[in-house]
């Protein structure tokens, strides 16, 4: 069983991973399609066996992993601005859709459908099944005031299918993001937790 530090490292791995893959997608348009699949597995999971059942096993956050520990070891100068601001921001969007109880039940009834349409296509990366995961965020979080502003190359931005993708991996961080604060996690653990935090990550790279 995962301990407290390890569930909020592994979450705050995952939030991390999320700002990377967007990142990525931004950036080239592209990314591993387990990834993706991983990703919106974890957002339609409503029902988890448990912690680690979420993300599909420890496994999938090895890419996460080890940007949080590329972070935390060099004062967040171990990955680029873009990755850091974008972590930062879904651990801010989603503080601020708790507050928001019309958002929030809009959210579970969207993410209701998107769970229908994987029970029917029973394929994560059906480009419906992506779509209506995608949905979930644009009719939920982007009706906030504050907004994750995304940039990169405006080619891969302006594709409907790479902007779906993007919008698919900011609800997993922003899901990654409320886990973290379920389990005790708070912003100024970057600076006072930021060893333990290093450790526990690299640990789980041991072990995963």
């Amino acid at each position: 069983m995962s301990t407290t530090v390890e569930r909020q490292t592994l979450a705050l791995a995952a939030i991390f991973q999320s700002a990377a893959l967007v990142d990525k997608l931004a950036k080239t348009g592209q990314i591993e399609s387990d990834q993706l699949q991983n990703s919106i597995r974890t957002i339609l999971n409503l029902n988890p066996t448990d912690f680690e059942d979420v993300f599909n096993g420890r496994q999938s956050l090895v890419f996460g992993l080890q940007t949080l520990d590329s972070a935390l070891a060099k004062n967040g100068q171990g990955v680029s601005r873009e990755v850091l601001q974008y972590a930062m921001a879904i651990i801010a969007v989603q503080q601020k859709m708790v507050k928001r109880s019309d958002l929030m039940e809009k959210l579970s009834k969207e993410l209701d459908r998107a769970v229908n349409q994987h029970q029917y296509f029973n394929d994560y990366l059906h480009e419906s099944v992506v779509a209506s995961t995608a949905s979930c965020y644009q009719n939920s979080v982007s009706q906030l005031n504050f907004r994750i502003r995304v940039t990169g190359n405006p080619t891969h931005l302006q594709n409907a299918k790479v902007a779906e993708r993007v919008r698919a991996i900011l609800l997993f961080g922003v899901r990654s993001a409320l886990l973290w604060r379920q389990n005790g996690g708070k912003r100024w653990h970057f600076m006072l937790n930021r060893k333990t935090l290093q450790q526990t990550a690299r640990h789980l790279l041991n072990v995963a």
